[in-house]
């Protein structure tokens, strides 16, 4: 790069390098073992809604899981529509049965 050329960084590329996360590097994985990823940004351009974030997964998270342990997909996944962003991966909707 040479200095004042525009740099754009493929955010949905993130934790999906096959030689750091082997042949399914492109699937959802929460158990995968290397969770090594900068998703919250590092030093000072770290994102001030980490501890919020990390809270939510620490406490909310479980408790949706605990409330509804039958909690399935209401769709196939091949229905699901990916949310049109060059900047996260997602989707427009995730249906979901709730059962207790």
């Amino acid at each position: 790069m040479r200095a004042g050329e525009a740099v754009l960084a493929c955010y949905g590329a993130a934790g999906r390098d096959p030689v750091v996360h082997g042949p399914d590097a492109d699937r959802f994985d929460a158990g995968r073992d290397n969770k090594t990823h900068l998703s919250f940004g590092h030093g000072v351009r770290h994102c001030l809604g980490a501890p919020l974030a990390r809270l939510e997964a620490a406490v909310a998270l479980p408790a949706v899981f605990e409330r509804h342990p039958g909690l399935t997909l209401a769709a196939d996944p091949g229905d699901l529509r990916p949310l049109e962003s060059f900047v996260s991966n997602g989707y427009r909707a995730v249906p979901v049965r709730l059962t207790s």
